[in-house]
């Protein structure tokens, strides 16, 4: 969403050469109106109105004054990782990949870190893998919709991908680290839930829905 930048560029604008440190109370404000924005798609419906009153509110941050800025409801649900799909070209799909990023993710077999500024740039689109792979559900009779699902992506390295290939997760479980305390460790940092290994979809999409939602409402600042 387009709209984010002048407001965010509103904000950040200083005419001084070395502008003075942004208060901490501040940063946090904008962190929840960008999350906010980004998972109730804000500007996605009726954004030039959006745009103004969060300019307005904004301005009013900035100058330490009373503000409303991020104040707007936002419904968070668990079905907004199991009913939508991954399409790059869509803010639900942007905003997941941003609140993935979150857990600085290490590679499911490896167990390194992965490149973030690789793996984000625009042009890279070969990043993101199905956790439960796309050949297995398809060989139990699951439907597109339900396998292409944001809860069913993560960041994985194409060699990791290639390892797993259409192994299901017990199978692809001797690939990964013996060890479970670096095991969990890592699906951690996925927001994966080690149920996964027990190769019930269905279980698997409701608890690592229920993961990214609490990621969801930290980030987005909602009780």
């Amino acid at each position: 969403m387009e709209n984010i930048l002048p407001v965010l560029a509103s904000f950040f604008a200083s005419s001084q050469k070395q502008p003075p440190p942004i208060p901490e109370e501040q940063y946090k404000v904008i962190k929840k109106w960008f999350w906010r924005a980004c998972f109730s798609q804000r500007y996605a419906r009726g954004g030039a109105k959006s745009t103004h009153i969060d300019l307005v509110e904004v301005q009013q941050l900035k100058d330490s004054k009373p503000h409303k800025l991020g104040d707007f409801d936002i419904d968070l649900e668990r079905d907004f990782f199991i009913k939508k799909n991954f399409r790059r070209s869509s803010v639900a799909t942007e905003t997941f990949i941003l609140l993935l990023a979150q857990g600085k993710p290490l590679n499911f077999i490896q167990g390194t870190n992965i490149s973030l500024q690789e793996v984000l740039s625009q042009g890279n689109r070969k990043e993101f893998h199905h956790i439960f792979p796309k050949a297995y559900l398809e060989s139990l009779g699951n439907s597109d919709e339900k396998i292409n699902c944001l809860a069913n992506y993560s960041l994985l390295a194409r060699t990791d991908n290639n390892k797993i290939k259409d192994k299901s997760p017990s199978q692809y479980r001797s690939e990964m680290p013996a060890d479970n305390t670096i095991l969990e460790k890592i699906l951690s940092t996925h927001f994966c839930p080690t149920n996964m290994f027990a190769d019930d979809y269905d279980s698997f999409l409701v608890s690592r829905a229920e993961l990214l939602l609490i990621k969801a409402k930290e980030l987005s600042q909602v009780s």
